[in-house]
Formats: structure tokens, C-alpha cells, sequence
């Protein structure tokens, strides 16, 4: 029962934790595939040639740049970047892409570099956070 009560005390404290342990490893697997891409990709120049309006799943419209560069074959490969790249029509960026599936399997280099740090950092403070609320909770429960 006193184990219960702790629960519901600290609910939000548990929620911090899960929620930063959960940034931390998107992070961290987002940190693996670009380096598993950078590693065996092969690297060349794409060039924004438009601009994608897109909504998310809560409604929200964004506008995400559409970039295109060939591949080892020559083929032209066309692939949408995030809505948090900040691009010009005929801009150039390297990006790394598998060989075996450059449609899907693709990183920019200088256009996607924050974004592995940021869920990384995020989720770091929000665990750090949570864990720290947790264990104020429990010294007071204890002191009961």
C-alpha cells in the first residue's frame, strides 16, 4: 500500500524519467544510423530543387525542402529533407546514402547534425530532472 502511494506521489517524476530515457535513446539510435551511413554510404552532392508542404499527424503544416542528387548508377534520386532544414532553391549539401536503398536510407551531413544531439541532451536533462524529483519524493516519503 505505502509502495502504491510513493507510485502516485511521484508520477510525474516517473513520467520525466521514462520521457528522458526514451529522448535519450532516439538520440542515441538516430547517432548509430547516420554513423553506420557515414561509414558505408556513399557520399555526394544533393541540390534543393522545391519545396514540400506537409502536414503533420496533429495538423500542423510545415514545409520541408525536396532534394535531389544521383546516385552510383546515375539515376536521379529525389527525396524530401526535414522541415527544420533551412535551404534555398539550388542549394548544395553533401548527403551520405546506403546504395542498396537511397530513397529511404539517407542522412545531410550539414543539415541533420543537431538533431541526434538535441533529442540527446533533451532527454539527458529530463532524466536528470526526473531522477532528481524521484529521489526528493522518496527522502520525504521516508521521512514519514
Amino acid at each position: 500500500m505505502e509502495i502504491l502511494s510513493f507510485l502516485s506521489d511521484s508520477f510525474w517524476d516517473l513520467f520525466l524519467v521514462i520521457m528522458g530515457f526514451l529522448a535519450m535513446v532516439l538520440g542515441i539510435d538516430t547517432y548509430k544510423k547516420e554513423k553506420k551511413l557515414h561509414e558505408i554510404g556513399i557520399k555526394t552532392i544533393a541540390k534543393v530543387v522545391g519545396f514540400s508542404d506537409e502536414e503533420t499527424s496533429d495538423g500542423v503544416k510545415v514545409t520541408v525542402p525536396v532534394f535531389e542528387f544521383n546516385d552510383s548508377f546515375n539515376n536521379k534520386i529525389r527525396v524530401k529533407g526535414v522541415s527544420n532544414s533551412i535551404c534555398k532553391i539550388n542549394e548544395t549539401t553533401v548527403v551520405y546514402y546506403d546504395p542498396k536503398n537511397p530513397e529511404t536510407e539517407f542522412y545531410f551531413s550539414k543539415k541533420d547534425f543537431l538533431v541526434k544531439y538535441l533529442f540527446f541532451f533533451v532527454g539527458l536533462f529530463f532524466l536528470i530532472l526526473g531522477f532528481v524529483y524521484l529521489y526528493n519524493h522518496f527522502i520525504a516519503f521516508n521521512s514519514k
